[in-house]
């Protein structure tokens, strides 16, 4: 198998984070912050070494502003949820993922206002076309860093200024980035991030950060391990957004992939092998690339070939992984004109190799000449 589906989840994984998964599981397996014995203070000590690595990686000053979630879907419904009311004015991007448009929408019929900040002709969000939608009542800009469709990255820094200047809250989406691009949240109000992506942990590992001094309404409710006398959640970070027991054994196996991306510049391998595959995909006759494919992913039209098909055919034939269809981002393919037949979809990640670049171009070659 030559695996092209990255952008969905990193394959394989390092060792260590496999080895740091069953390490937890048989030497440590105790619930951080529910006991004062020692397995269960390893395992809270292995829990705050991540927050750490991740602090470090992101450029956050305090590590106890990352809460853990299990993915970046949940990491972004809790801060849609624990910002925006009812009159609340909310822009997202019109290549948001559903983990945004769903949450957003949902906001909506419960009364908030939502306006879609259109993208130009790469799928890109320009700090201009945010700046038109923003208005005095805009409560929070949730803006994807990097599309799952098309790999086209946003300036997120830019963006950022562009909202705080109108008093608008920032949150984004790095789903597709954390692990990849250098990402300085230090002037971010929340970052949402996947952990099984980018930066090769465990699936079921994911977070969000939220700056100091900013407070969420909890998406769940429950023990924390700390002022327990209380029936209120507690104020403090991140007990605040970790009601129950966090993964601990798949953070164990995350901060292993965060020192294995910290041992190299962040991506740099998985994006010069996106390059070079764009670079023989694209002399061929028949094949779109759209966007401008600035992390590891390229969507591909394919002309006269149905892109669900051709994944089915990477696979049965050639023995390839990619992902065809609409990726869970209808608002990104309606953007990029593609809604109809969706695109396919090929990433690479750190174990991609230049014989499976040259491979995957040659079946793409094979499929359209049919």
């Amino acid at each position: 198998m030559i695996y092209l589906d990255n952008a969905a989840t990193t394959f394989p994984k390092p060792p260590s984070v496999s080895n740091a998964v069953k390490d937890f599981m048989e030497n440590c397996g105790g619930n951080p912050g529910r006991g004062g014995h020692e397995l269960s203070r390893m395992a809270g000590d292995r829990v705050y070494a991540c927050r750490e690595a991740l602090a470090e990686l992101f450029n956050i000053g305090n590590p106890e502003r990352i809460a853990f979630t299990k993915n970046a879907t949940e990491a972004l419904n809790t801060a849609i949820n624990g910002i925006v009311g009812e009159g609340d004015e909310i822009l997202i991007s019109a290549m948001e993922h559903n983990s945004v448009l769903r949450p957003a929408v949902a906001k909506e019929q419960d009364g908030a206002v939502l306006k879609i900040i259109p993208a130009d002709r790469d799928g890109r969000i320009t700090p201009e076309a945010v700046e038109k939608m923003l208005t005095r009542r805009t409560k929070l800009v949730c803006i994807i860093h990097a599309s799952n469709v098309t790999g086209t990255v946003n300036d997120i820094s830019a963006i950022n200024d562009v909202a705080h200047s109108l008093g608008a809250l920032t949150l984004f989406d790095a789903a597709q980035t954390a692990g990849l691009l250098p990402i300085d949240a230090a002037d971010f109000d929340m970052l949402a991030f996947a952990g099984h992506k980018g930066l090769y942990g465990p699936f079921g590992t994911g977070g969000l950060y939220v700056r100091e001094g900013l407070s969420l309404r909890p998406l769940t409710y429950g023990g924390t391990g700390s002022v327990s006398e209380s029936a209120l959640m507690p104020d403090i970070f991140p007990d605040r957004l970790e009601a129950g027991t966090v993964n601990a054994a798949g953070i164990a196996g995350l901060l292993e992939g965060v020192k294995f991306v910290r041992e190299q510049a962040p991506g740099e391998r998985e994006r010069d092998m996106a390059k070079k595959l764009a670079e023989k995909i694209g002399g061929i006759s028949s094949v779109e690339i759209m966007g401008d494919n600035g992390v590891n992913v390229l969507g591909l039209r394919l002309r006269g070939v149905d892109c669900v098909d051709a994944a089915g055919r990477l696979d049965s034939e050639f023995g390839i992984a990619s992902r065809g269809g609409l990726h869970c981002a209808p608002l990104a393919h309606r953007s990029m004109g593609t809604i109809g037949g969706g695109m396919l979809r090929l990433s690479t990640g750190a174990f991609t190799t230049e014989e499976d670049i040259d491979a995957a171009a040659k079946a793409i070659e094979a499929i359209v000449k049919g």
